[in-house]
């Protein structure tokens, strides 16, 4: 008798209840971190520096000793160049016309670099020669050069930045606002900010099933704190035009950073309007030093995009042997360095200000 009742209560009572009830969708996510930093560039003093006598070779890795653990545990980092790879020492020059050794590079590949950016105003600054051995120089050294291009094949073959990362599909694209006036000769290209090109890249990435449009912009005034009317102008073009992300450089100083959810979509917009100097011997005020701004960019199971933990670590270089600092370990005594007193309340007093830009969360 029990047995006949538990078989009809089921039928009764259970199987409609389970009918009613819609099992929770299975959802999951796939996530990419990127770290961007802003200009890397090599003044004269810094490749006295980087020249080791007993083996006549050059090596930019102490620069980067106490950031290094920092800038590997992402996904993709990127950096912009701000000069060019020579062969020649007598072409070993910092400002106006930047040419580095190719030992320059050797730091920035051993700290984990895997994209950088080769489009800026000092693209040319060595010639046609210069664009060439420099894109060269960049794959040599298992890094991405983008932005610069040695012939018309190249450019084609090269153009369009897709990579693929946990399952995110991501564009990368590069252009600067100008060569210094230097011209790009013998059929090579330095991308420069152009509305119909940027327009027709996003198109085409997004065209090409790419899920998130990185644009890294060299622009802007050198030195003012707050964005341009310039900069303004090509960061809404890009957004636009569809790009989810724009990062930008040239001014060597640290300038807000955006966020806000686009309007007809709702998906997640991001924008550095200028990361600052990663690594130079400038020392005019807030040009000693950067952040590396770092994001996640995510998609879940209903293809919903978004950027999350966006976090800006502040870095200042020592300029003795041009170290860069991450200010927040050494506060936290986490780096086997200790400036001296007026150096350290110089990269305090650095941090001070920082603090005070619009978006910058440390």
């Amino acid at each position: 008798m029990i047995t006949l009742f538990r078989f009809i209560f089921f039928w009764l009572v259970t199987v409609p209840c389970l009918s009613c009830y819609t099992l929770p969708d299975v959802y999951f996510t796939r996530q990419v971190r990127i770290k961007v930093v802003g200009d890397l560039m090599c003044h004269n003093s810094q490749i006295s520096t980087y020249y080791f006598p007993k083996t006549k070779q050059y090596d930019s890795s102490g620069s980067f000793e106490y950031v290094s653990n920092l800038l590997q545990d992402a996904d993709l980092t990127l950096g912009n160049l701000e000069t060019t790879i020579a062969t020649d020492p007598i072409e070993f020059t910092g400002y106006p016309r930047f040419g580095s050794p190719i030992g320059y590079l050797t730091g920035i590949q051993n700290s984990g670099f895997d994209i950088l950016s080769t489009a800026n105003n000092h693209s040319a600054d060595k010639g046609p020669f210069g664009i060439d051995h420099t894109i060269d120089s960049v794959i040599q050294k298992g890094m991405v050069p983008i932005g610069t291009f040695k012939s018309n094949s190249d450019y084609l073959d090269r153009k369009d930045f897709f990579i693929e990362v946990n399952g995110i599909k991501i564009a990368i694209y590069n252009y600067t606002y100008s060569t210094n006036g230097i011209p790009v000769k013998n059929g090579r290209t330095v991308r420069l900010l152009d509305e119909n090109q940027i327009k027709e890249d996003v198109v085409f990435a997004k065209e090409s099933g790419i899920h998130f449009v990185i644009l890294w912009y060299h622009y802007g005034s050198e030195y003012e704190e707050k964005p341009d009317k310039s900069q303004t102008k090509w960061v809404n073009l890009g957004f636009e035009a569809g790009a989810d992300i724009i990062i930008g450089g040239h001014p060597h100083v640290v300038q807000r950073i955006d966020q806000f959810q686009e309007e007809k979509t709702w998906e997640d917009r991001l924008v550095a309007y200028s990361l600052g100097n990663f690594l130079s011997a400038q020392n005019r005020e807030n040009t000693d030093g950067g952040i590396i701004l770092s994001f996640e960019l995510e998609i879940n199971s209903r293809n919903q995009k978004k950027i999350k933990n966006v976090i800006t670590e502040p870095v200042w270089v020592y300029s003795h042997g041009y170290k860069i600092i991450p200010i927040l370990k050494y506060a936290r005594n986490e780096i086997s360095l200790k400036l001296p007193k007026h150096l350290e309340k110089r990269m305090y007093g650095y941090e001070a200000h920082l603090k005070k830009i619009p978006g910058l969360t440390f």
